[in-house]
């Protein structure tokens, strides 16, 4: 078969996990294909704005291997950025202020109990918090994280994918395909072109428990919603704010405020109800920045969450030279980029996986 049509790899969707996976492999010396039927970030990971918050839940909890997830991100993040022109992350941190006494209890022992890397989370009193923002309700205290980081998504994966293709990577966006996995090399025939691979890696986010090999994955789809809003005080912070959602400056008149997390949902696109349950829910976090706020848009996106709220990665118990990455919920800016090393290295390399994130654990 023609070389232009073999790959060794053919990765399955072009967001977050699909893009990661993708430059880690070319990056280790295989050939690699991408293929999505949307546009590059077309499902959740199209979100045009994200945070990369090593604090997780109510309480801020780090992340599961915080220190190499985020340390992974802000390498590709400014690797990337040094590609192109177009901003698209800030080195913002992050404040959390505490919404009542339990929050306030449970984040101050976090803040102070879960061993953090040096100067990665500082506990404020209030009094420290109205210092930075009086506008902002507090109840006893907050957390700041300076490392935290706010990201345009879209962009950064649009300048990620941009890059990758100058690297060699074959990408094939709103494309009609359809596979047979039969054995390998796989066929994946698209459109008036025939494919092969010898290794398959669906990073199809929400859709990954509707394809035959994965139904059997317990993953549950999760709505998130948010809005931009235009206001007179979008500029007066230059920090984003994470309390029972998220608000971040996108310009000196623009906020953006998410998300919902909407476990039964019959309508996927944005409503009125998760408009409502934004400002509602965050107008008491900021009350003057929501005032005077007037709606620009609205976006939302279905994101695939797991029982244990970890990703999923790993081969199919079976079919052994297909593999899955899916499960990012609302962590794929931390996740993405240190998954897919670990990805890599089990597939290429032999490697165990850790148990929170193996297949092997279903």
């Amino acid at each position: 078969m023609p070389s232009s049509s073999y790959f060794d790899f053919c990765v399955l969707g072009a967001g977050i996990a699909g893009l990661s996976i993708a430059g880690e492999l070319l990056s280790r010396g295989v050939t690699v294909c991408l293929l999505d039927t949307g546009d590059i970030a077309s499902g959740a990971s199209g979100t045009p704005l994200g945070m990369v918050n090593p604090a997780t839940g109510r309480f801020g909890t780090p992340v599961w291997n915080a220190d190499s997830c985020l340390t992974s991100i802000a390498a590709d993040l400014e690797h990337i950025q040094e590609q192109t022109l177009v901003q698209f992350y800030r080195k913002t941190g992050i404040l959390r202020p505490a919404q009542d006494k339990k929050m306030a209890s449970r984040m101050k022992e976090n803040a102070h109990s879960n061993n953090w890397p040096e100067g990665w989370c500082k506990w404020l009193e209030k009094d420290e918090i109205y210092s930075i923002n009086p506008d902002l309700n507090c109840v006893d205290g907050g957390m700041w994280l300076p490392k935290g980081l706010t990201v345009n998504v879209e962009l950064y994966l649009r300048s990620k994918a941009n890059h990758l293709k100058q690297q060699g990577l074959k990408l094939f966006t709103n494309a009609n395909y359809s596979v047979n996995y039969d054995e390998a090399p796989f066929n994946i025939s698209l459109m008036n072109k025939e494919l092969y691979a010898e290794h398959l890696i669906y990073a199809t986010g929400s859709e990954t428990k509707a394809l035959e090999p994965w139904n059997y994955l317990p993953l549950h789809q999760i709505k998130g919603q948010l809005a931009v809003f235009e206001s007179t005080k979008a500029g007066d912070f230059d920090y984003s704010i994470s309390a029972l959602g998220y608000i971040a400056s996108i310009s000196k008149t623009q906020f953006i405020a998410g998300s919902t997390y909407e476990h039964n949902f019959d309508y996927t696109k944005p409503d009125k109800e998760g408009f409502e349950y934004l400002t509602q829910r965050l107008g008491k976090v900021y009350p003057p920045l929501f005032k005077d706020a007037v709606l620009i848009d609205q976006w939302a996106g279905i994101r695939a969450s797991t029982p244990n709220r970890k990703p999923i990665i790993g081969s199919h118990p079976k079919l052994k030279q297909i593999h899955v990455f899916t499960g990012l919920g609302s962590k794929g800016l931390i996740y993405g980029n240190y998954l897919s090393s670990l990805l890599s290295n089990y597939i290429l390399n032999g490697t165990s996986l850790p148990d929170e994130v193996s297949i092997a654990r279903f």
